[in-house]
């Protein structure tokens, strides 16, 4: 099987951390066949060199991808599929690009490119976990490739993970808890920030190992099967602005998850927990309450959920009327409280994108089917249905 490494970055100034996955591979005896970079800014060449003296890389300008264009054209996909799948809003001074676009042009070059399997990794995930010791914490390199394609090579046909690290929702204890994270449809994950003052929000690899089936698929720590590619849909994720500002939504994965499960692929959590430097400064512990990069990291973080939330509660069919109402009723409730909690008024703006992304949700699910419609002639054009 010829497997593709995926990464997406605005900019590829620092090639250390692609070194060490190819490190990783090698280590534990895996041929990575070809790295795929996909970056919205110039990147430093000698970077670039660096990178193909250690493995075969391609470099794809999210602006102008050339490669899937000049492949697209020979395989006589439609000029408006093409369209469709390569251009997409771009906010150029920021290098912000939805989440669903990158990575179906990862996804695209790594067909077009001839591989079996694709790896994605995110730029602040490692190749090791995060352990706890009696010692205390400690970071120890695992068969990251090996764990995943062990399970892929027996016929499943996207693997995951989640992350060890610090979470995304940083130790706190205010009474709005529930609220926001209801108001951001991330209720599951109460019990967990209401202990973290005990926990810390930190999460480590378990002791034992255990792969189980899931629904839940996490961008950062997945492999795909890309024959499986020929019954699901693509990676979608949209924006929204605010003020001449554009927020990302987030989601593309959550929202693949659920189609993967509805279309019966199968897929497994591989119980591997790689390291995701969550505020790029482990293991400083987040400062919600005083550390504005900490506040800020949870802000866009609430813009994402917020952007996502519209068009994934109609994938799942919920009522839009009621459930809009629920949510902006305890979104409202719990960033009073957040805003009183951090002193920081900028969370008021949540809610300004909550209602700009729930009446946007008509151009939402009109841009999903026009990408999946395009997707589908992809799909005939590479003979991958």
């Amino acid at each position: 099987m010829k497997i593709a490494l995926g990464m997406i970055v605005r900019e590829l100034t620092c090639a250390e951390k692609l070194k060490s996955f190819i490190k990783n591979a090698s280590t534990y005896g895996h041929t990575l066949d070809c790295l795929i970079v996909a970056h919205t800014r110039e990147h430093d060449p000698k970077i670039e060199q660096e990178l193909r003296e250690k493995a075969t890389l391609y470099t794809v300008n999210v602006k102008n991808p050339k490669f899937c264009k000049e492949q697209m054209q020979k395989l006589g996909v439609p000029e408006k599929a093409q369209q469709t799948l390569l251009n997409c809003p771009i906010d150029t001074k920021k290098g912000l690009v939805p989440y669903g676009h990158n990575r179906m042009i990862v996804v695209m070059e790594a067909i077009l490119r001839g591989a079996d399997i694709l790896i994605f990794v995110d730029s602040d995930v490692t190749a090791k976990v995060l352990k706890k010791t009696p010692e205390g914490a400690i970071l120890e390199e695992v068969d990251f490739f090996g764990e995943h394609l062990k399970h892929l090579k027996n016929g499943i046909d996207v693997t995951t993970g989640e992350y060890s690290g610090y979470n995304i929702l940083p130790p706190a204890s205010f009474d709005g808890m529930s609220d926001y994270l209801y108001g951001v449809k991330k209720g599951n994950m109460l019990e967990f920030w209401q202990n973290s003052n005990e926990h810390r929000s930190i999460v480590y690899q378990p002791s034992e190992v255990i792969a189980s089936p899931s629904n839940k698929i996490l961008g950062g720590n997945l492999a795909i099967r890309l024959s499986a590619f020929a019954k699901l849909p693509p990676f979608f994720s949209s924006h929204y602005t605010v003020d001449d500002e554009m927020y990302l939504c987030r989601g593309e994965d959550t929202v693949l998850g659920f189609e993967i499960a509805a279309l019966g692929t199968t897929c497994m959590d591989i119980g591997i927990y790689p390291l995701h430097d969550t505020y790029d400064n482990y293991p400083v512990e987040p400062n919600l309450k005083n550390d504005v990069r900490v506040q800020e990291r949870l802000f866009y973080a609430s813009t994402g959920w917020v952007g996502r939330n519209p068009f994934f509660n109609y994938i799942l069919g919920k009522d839009p009327q009621d459930t809009r109402e629920f949510q902006r009723k305890h979104l409202e409730k719990g960033l009073n409280s957040l805003v009183k909690y951090t002193s920081n008024p900028m969370y008021h703006r949540v809610l300004e994108c909550f209602d700009t992304s729930w009446n946007s949700l008509n151009r939402y699910i009109s841009e999903f089917e026009n990408v999946t419609e395009a997707w589908e002639q992809f799909k005939k054009g590479t003979q991958l249905v």
